[in-house]
Formats: C-alpha cells, structure tokens, sequence
C-alpha cells in the first residue's frame, strides 16, 4: 500500500482498518452491561494462578486426527513413511508429519483425555469460543472468552496501550464466525485480522497523521457541541465511536505497522501460509507489548471425512499439517527466544493452547478413507507460563476410542470449561465470577458448573504446571 498525504486517502484508510478488523463488533448486544457487575460465588473458591500476562489460542477448526498425531495409535491407516518414533521426551509423534514439532515437546503438556458435549462443527466450534453449550435461549447476550478477558484485563491496560487486548487471525473462517461481545460493550469486541490483507499495510505519513489529528480535534468540538446527542440511540453507534477512537489511535502508533512487518526468513521458517503469517504476527504483536493480551488463532479445513491421507485430494491431512507444524514450532521456538521487559522470555509470561473442538475417529478409515467426528476422547497441548513441558497428563485406551485415565483428581473427563478455567487462572482473573443482572436476568457464570448431563468440576487443570 502506497503512503497516505491527502485527506481523501484518509477515508479508504479506515474503511480498510474495518474489513482488517473488529468483525465481532457487528453483533454486540444492544443492551450491554458496564460497569461489569461481576462477583466471586462464596460455594466456588478459586485461587487464580497468575503466571501469564498473555494468551494464544491456537484452534484446530474441524479437528485433528488425535490418533494420527498426538495421541498416536498404531492403526490400518498407519503409513511406515510416517516414521513414527519417540521424541527425547518419550512421546511418540510420526516425525515425517511433525518434524518440527516433534523438536519441541519438551515445551509441551499434552493432555490426553478431553471430552465434549458436542460432537457437531457448528456447535463445538461455539463451545470452543464461547466456553459452555450454545443455548438460543440467550445466546445474544453470551460473550466470547477473548472478550471477558478484554473487559477483566481493562483497568490493568497503560496509557500507552492502544492495541486491541483482544485480537485475532482468520476466525470469520470457521463456522462460527467471530463471536459478538455479548452482555459486554462492543469495545471488547475481537479485531479479527485476515493476515493477507493486514500485510498489505496501514502506514500514515507525517502529513497523512497530522491531518487524521486535525480531524480529531474537529470531531472532538463537535460532540461537546452536542453531548446529548448519541442518548437514547443504539448501543452499536457508541460501539462504532469506541472503535473508530480505537482505530484512531491504532494508525498513529509506530508500534502497530512495526508489528506488521515480516521478514524474508520468518516467512520460510513459519511457512508462508495464511496460519504461518497469522503465527508470526501473534508474536509480533506481543513483541511489541502494546496491550494486545488474548490472541486467537484459527487454522480452519481439518475436516476430512473423506479422503484424509489421499495426497492428490484437494484438501486432507498432510496439507494442513504441512501448514500446521512450521507455524505452530516457529512460534513456540520463538517465544522461547524473545526477551520481555521482566526479564523472562515471553514464552514465560504467555500460555498457548492449541486443540480442535474434537477428534477424529480411531481405527480403519471409513468407506470414504477419511475420519468422522470423535467426542469422546481428544488430546490438547499447552506450553509456556509455568506450563512443564515433555508430559502427558490422561490416557485413552489403545485405539483411542476412550478415556483410561482421567489425568487429574476428578474421575470426569475434562472438558473446554476446565481450558478456559486455565486460561483465566493463568491471567489471574478468579474464574469463579458471576453476573447476575443481565438483560434477560439470567446469570452469568464466568466457568459454567452445568453441563449437559448435570454438574461437572470447573477447577483449572493444575497438572499441567506439575
């Protein structure tokens, strides 16, 4: 993208920084709440862990085949060409499919014995974003997890933090979309980032930012003209100004175009995919430690009911590995290396995630050489921020069709709720919280105890760091 100088390049400018940008915006409740009535349930102590000042979710959108990766089971769809061996860590991983990540599981917990109350896209896929079942009931006013952390990690933001807390790459790809904010107001909606575009660039000049502020300050005169003016309108037009002063600020920062530049050698190492890039801008994002502190990371196509280890299919498994392992060990290798401003690496103070909604079916592939949906039993990784790396926590049984050992002091499987209890803990946000004025006067609990077949445990998975 050419330099801005005029005003007239002004306005494409922002229209671009939209489509960028802050798709989650669109759908926010009409009635939010703020400030956010939240408070700790007595019955429900928690103690949270505190250990990271960041999160990377890395979602597997339309789930990967557990028993073909990281939860191998020898099975008829088993190639030699895998070369499947253990790892310094002891755990086996085809290395012909994970090379790289196969070089970085001592960085890794691996928990093996997940379970879902879904076994649909559609609705896991929600279940992922949102934390607990879709109920239509009330799903308008139903935050994403990224968007609670935005409004919990708010009064800790510095004044000179004008990046997004609450970013992401490629989620309009799933088939959820980027959720709304829900109850919360649309300042804590997603900015959803296509990487592709974003690289284009969204530089301003010297004169291009000095007219933007010109045109501030008149906006600004305006509406004390008229301060009455937005009372009474829709909740979206006060979400639009938050997020155009948000914008605002984004293109007058050095720090926001700086994250958005790639090198050559990145590219190579990350893979230049749409997952490589989005990988490489998360870290840089965080590098430049300009508030953004929840990331979300779509890699959306692992679908494959057909045609999973056919190379010459349009779509299957290798290709989305090929794409998946590169970006994924770049990351973590990278974070590992990167000094923050504690002294710490940031690996050390940013808890990453990655899983599907699902796995995948064990055994002999089906009529279709693929893999159908697999609730059941699912594995997921962590790593960074106190996480102990080169240990599976659960088993499934030898063909991975269930669960043989739960892995922590419960006999229930855990489940997405326990992700996002380890996820709030590890930011120090008491995941035991409830809101109980929202607009349809239900409540709100941070960690739903409720699942589908009754009460289920709500701890964080605390095995991880052991």
């Amino acid at each position: 993208m050419k330099p801005l100088t005029t005003i007239g390049d002004l306005l494409p400018t922002r229209r671009e920084l939209l489509k960028f940008g802050g798709a989650g915006i669109a759908a926010a409740a009409a009635h939010a709440v703020w400030p956010l009535p939240a408070r700790a349930n007595d019955s429900r102590k928690t103690v949270p862990r505190g250990t990271a000042r960041n999160v990377i979710f890395f979602e597997l959108a339309g789930a990967l085949s557990h028993v073909d990766s990281f939860d191998f089971k020898e099975n008829a769809a088993t190639l030699k060409e895998w070369d499947v061996r253990k790892t310094n860590t002891g755990i086996y991983v085809p290395h012909a499919l994970f090379p790289r990540m196969a070089t970085q599981m001592d960085k890794v917990a691996h928990v093996r014995s997940f379970v879902s109350h879904e076994e649909v896209h559609f609705r896991g896929q929600y279940y992922v974003q949102a934390g607990r079942q879709l109920n239509v009931a009330f799903a308008t006013e139903i935050p994403s997890i990224g968007s609670v952390v935005a409004s919990e990690l708010e009064s800790r933001r510095r004044a000179n933090d004008t990046f997004p807390t609450y970013v992401s790459f490629n989620l309009t790809t799933n088939q959820v979309g980027a959720m709304s904010t829900g109850f919360l107001p649309a300042r804590f909606s997603v900015f959803d980032l296509n990487p592709d575009e974003a690289l284009k660039g969204m530089t301003l000049d010297q004169k291009a930012t000095e007219l933007l502020e010109e045109r501030w300050r008149l906006l600004a005169q305006l509406r004390e003209l008229n301060p009455g003016r937005l009372r009474g309108l829709d909740k979206s037009i006060t979400g639009f100004e938050d997020f155009s002063a948000t914008a605002k600020h984004l293109l007058s920062d050095g720090r926001w175009p700086a994250a958005f530049r790639i090198a050559e050698n990145d590219r190579k190492r990350y893979g230049n995919t749409s997952v490589g890039l989005s990988s490489i801008l998360a870290r840089n994002l965080l590098q430049q430690d300009g508030g953004t502190r929840y990331i979300h990371i779509c890699h959306n196509g692992w679908d494959h009911h057909k045609e999973i280890w056919t190379r010459k299919a349009a779509t299957n498994h290798y290709q989305l590995i090929a794409e998946m392992d590169p970006a994924l060990a770049s990351l973590l290798e990278d974070l590992a290396t990167t000094p923050a401003a504690s002294g710490k690496s940031l690996l050390d103070e940013t808890l990453v995630v990655c899983m599907g909604e699902f796995g995948r079916t064990p055994g002999p592939l089906n009529f279709q050489a693929g893999r159908d949906h697999h609730k059941h039993v699912f594995p997921a990784m962590f790593a960074g921020a106190g996480v102990k790396g080169g240990r599976v926590h659960g088993a499934s049984d030898a063909d991975g069709v269930k669960c043989v050992e739960t892995g922590w002091q419960h006999k229930q499987q855990p489940r997405i709720e326990n992700v996002v209890a380890t996820i709030y803990s590890a930011l120090g946000i008491d995941w035991g919280k409830e809101v109980r004025n929202m607009p349809s006067g239900r409540t709100y609990v941070y960690v739903d105890p409720l699942g589908a077949n009754g009460f289920i445990p709500t701890d964080e998975l605390s095995n991880i760091y052991a």
